[in-house]
């Protein structure tokens, strides 16, 4: 009985160690199980906390990536990505635990222009402007390239260039070299429109209007125009010359200034490719007129004493031409105070003259020069008398003026031999 009671025992005891082994077991399983469950979430969401998230953007391809770098080119290095040639990225930072890392790739381009080809390696985006300006190509006016200088390149791509090629025209005596376009296309009619040149109804091209043109060609316009033109024109003055007594023969005095007027003349020009063959006015419009000039023109032998103007007497050559009989002798001057007359009544003046009145009368008007010509009296009145009785050969005694201020006028006339012209007697 005894025996039996232990062997239970002993049995019981070993069931009870397996329960126990098995409880063991069941908690370190369950332990791991956490365990590893924490190390999953970790792995998954640990990184939100304890590392970076970058957005990488390679061309067309976008993904992204978690790391615990914070510089581009680690980041780069780190996921194995490789730049060469003009491969170059953008990076901002991060904010937070974020950043955006993009890449630019280059690529081949391919340029053909002026005979030749080149390649230049270009980036994603660079327009073809851009890319012409880096290579050193420059465009002319009127050159075609293949692709809008706007346009962006993201790809190979070939950009072909063809060059303006040149005409030239004959115009009005001039040689243009004109640029045109090579697209084909471009008439000469065209080109002409293009530079302004209007046609007229007598104008002629030596080349079709609607012909293409083409490298090296040659036209000539010939061109008739009728222009009219408007040219300010001087209106010359006159010169109006009047004789006078009182100067000598080549003296002259201006007695009023001419001034030259303006006009306004229209012309209408013929002009045949370029050259004007004929002109013709059309129309005058005076501006300002002209005024003329007026002179006195002397016809004395010499400047006369006598300042006296009488229209009856007209010279020639100095002397007058229409007189009633002349007198040829001795003539002596003399001078007299304010307060002296004459024998006949009149105003003693210097123009007024002594004579025997029985050989001239009184109020005969004379003209009286001296018979060398190289001094001329002038035109005086018969008005005086003197002591003619005495000096038979005296003809006349001329008046010089005022004994205070002529005294020696009358002494330099001393005695002269004159002739006397009797232009008229007794009528002055």
């Amino acid at each position: 009985m005894l025996n039996f009671v232990a062997a239970l025992l002993m049995v019981s005891g070993q069931k009870i160690r397996k329960v126990r082994n098995v409880l063991q077991n069941r908690t370190a399983v369950s332990l791991l199980s956490i365990f590893m469950t924490c190390v999953a979430i970790f792995m998954m969401t640990g990184a939100l906390y304890f590392r970076n998230e970058v957005t990488i953007t390679d061309g067309n391809n976008t993904y992204k990536v978690y790391t615990t770098q914070t510089n581009p080119e680690k980041i780069i290095s780190e996921q194995g990505i490789t730049l060469t040639g003009l491969d170059y990225y953008s990076f901002n930072g991060f904010e937070g635990n974020t950043a955006n890392l993009s890449i630019t790739r280059s690529h081949m381009i391919t340029i053909t222009a002026d005979g030749r080809s080149i390649e230049l390696e270009a980036y994603t985006g660079e327009t073809v402007g851009e890319i012409l300006h880096r290579a050193g190509i420059e465009l002319e006016h009127n050159d075609i390239v293949s692709h809008a200088l706007y346009e962006k390149i993201t790809g190979t791509a070939a950009i072909n260039i063809t060059r303006a090629f040149g005409i030239t025209l004959r115009i009005e005596g001039v040689t243009l070299s004109i640029p045109v376009r090579p697209d084909g296309a471009t008439t000469v009619g065209d080109i002409l429109d293009r530079e302004g040149i209007e046609l007229g109804e007598n104008d002629v091209v030596t080349a079709n209007l609607n012909s293409v043109a083409y490298p090296g060609m040659q036209a000539t316009v010939s061109t008739t125009r009728y222009i009219e033109r408007v040219e300010e024109v001087f209106i010359p003055y006159e010169t109006l010359e009047k004789c006078t007594k009182l100067l000598a023969i080549g003296a002259f005095e201006v007695v009023k200034e001419g001034t030259k007027g303006v006009e306004h003349v229209t012309f209408r020009d013929l002009v045949v490719d370029g050259e004007v063959i004929a002109s013709e006015i059309v129309s005058t419009k005076v501006i300002s007129p002209s005024t003329d000039k007026e002179m006195l023109v002397g016809r004395a032998l010499a400047e006369p004493i006598s300042k006296r103007v009488f229209p009856e007497i007209e010279l020639v050559d100095g002397r007058p031409v229409n007189y009633e009989f002349m007198l040829s002798g001795r003539s002596t001057a003399y001078t007299a105070s304010p307060t002296c007359g004459t024998a006949s009544g009149r105003k003693l003046e210097v123009g007024t003259v002594a004579v025997d009145p029985n050989r001239i009368p009184y109020g005969s008007l004379l003209y009286i020069v001296t018979q060398d010509g190289r001094i001329v009296y002038g035109a005086a009145v018969a008005a005086d008398t003197g002591g003619f009785i005495h000096n038979t050969d005296v003809v006349v005694d001329v008046y010089m003026g005022l004994t205070s201020t002529n005294i020696d006028d009358a002494r330099n006339w001393g005695v002269k031999n004159v002739d006397v012209y009797v232009i008229s007697t007794g009528n002055y």
